[in-house]
């Protein structure tokens, strides 16, 4: 009997399985996937990881293995209102820091984190269902995603919504080069976001819109995407392949139960358009080893509900704060009310002119506040 079993290895699933294993406890994962492979070439399946997260990464020993080519670091971050002439620029050195993040190829990450877990003999089951009426285990961790049939089946009740909205990523090709810096665009129908990839005249695209923006014929994609970016990296030379995928907001009431806890999606899902999603769920990985290596030092078994309440009580309320910061922001970057749209450009302006502003701005993101 493992002490903890945890459905689902995705990156939070995995990265919580590691550091459990490395803090001493007997952990089996399973998942309904095949083993992932090391990635060949660059993807716009990505995500944005804050200095916390990278260095929660480096603990376990996953961010050295993956490749420079799959990790790019972005120092600088120009936000626009689209719909306004409002725009605010964060670099990493009004921190007083290198970097304010890294923007990193979800499947390098994950192979990056299967190759960990097998050279520390960490047990992962893949393409293997878990049944969980049957399993033996003190503590049973979901963090199979935002659809989570382990959350389903356990009857913790959520409450969520859908934004109406698609986001269509892909990778797109620019004349000039991105120089390690982000760009986002908050227009009418949704956000925009240009991320730097290792090559330097290549970004990540990352279209929310309530237009499926996906279904343009690609000489009218890249003839929008042009002129939303106002020519910020120059003209767009070509496009990847897109893809698109529906955007919800969803919480769930109760993250833990007697032997149970909830991570990552599975406890909640927020509108990407500040790219926190990702990190949320490795700042519960990191909250949820700490809780049950401090309980074992008290006498106490991973599955004590009063154990895991800390864990809920630790993480539950940035998480919903986290979730009304991007449902204000998309509802007021959203807006076509013109009073909502001078303020909205006056915001920015006046956060562009104020460093102690900027420098909040910049420690909530990265996750040291």
């Amino acid at each position: 009997m493992a002490e903890i079993s945890v459905i689902g290895a995705g990156f939070v699933g995995l990265s919580f399985a590691l550091a459990a294993k490395q803090r001493g406890f007997d952990v089996d994962v399973f998942d309904l996937k095949s083993r992932p492979k090391v990635a060949d070439q660059l993807s716009c399946n990505v995500i944005a990881i804050n200095l916390s997260s990278s260095a929660f990464l480096d603990e376990l020993g996953v961010w050295r293995g993956i490749d420079d080519r799959f990790k790019t670091g972005y120092s600088s971050m120009s936000v626009f209102d689209g719909a306004g002439t409002g725009a605010a620029t964060f670099n990493a050195e009004e921190a007083g820091r290198d970097l304010l993040g890294h923007i990193v190829d979800q499947a390098a990450l994950l192979a990056a984190l299967a190759n960990i877990a097998e050279a520390q003999s960490l047990r992962v089951h893949w393409q293997t269902p878990a049944d969980i009426n049957s399993m033996s285990t003190q503590l049973l961790v979901a963090a199979d995603g935002v659809h989570s049939r382990t959350r389903e089946a356990l009857g913790l009740k959520k409450i969520g919504y859908s934004y109406h909205q698609t986001a269509t990523v892909c990778i797109a090709e620019t004349s000039d080069r991105h120089q390690n810096r982000a760009h986002q665009w908050f227009l009418e129908s949704g956000p925009l976001a240009m991320l730097p990839l290792s090559e330097s005249n290549k970004v990540a695209v990352v279209w929310s819109s309530f237009d499926d923006v996906s279904e343009l014929s690609e000489g009218d994609f890249i003839e929008q995407l042009n002129f939303a970016s106002e020519d910020a990296l120059g003209a767009i030379v070509s496009v990847s392949e897109r893809f698109g995928f529906s955007l919800m907001q969803q919480a769930v009431w109760q993250y833990v139960d007697e032997g149970v806890a909830l991570l990552g999606d599975a406890a909640h899902a927020i509108h990407p358009l500040a790219g926190q999603g990702a990190n949320l769920g490795f700042a519960d990985a990191r909250c949820l080893v700490t809780e049950l290596a401090s309980a074992r030092l008290e006498g106490r078994q991973p599955g004590d509900l009063n154990v895991l309440r800390r864990y809920q009580r630790a993480r539950k309320k940035e998480n919903y704060l986290a979730a009304i910061a991007m449902e204000g922001f998309h509802r007021l970057f959203t807006s076509s009310f013109p009073i909502i749209g001078l303020l909205r450009s006056h915001g920015l302006k006046v956060v562009n002119e104020n460093k102690t502003l900027k420098r909040l701005a910049i420690d909530v993101a990265s996750g040291r506040l």
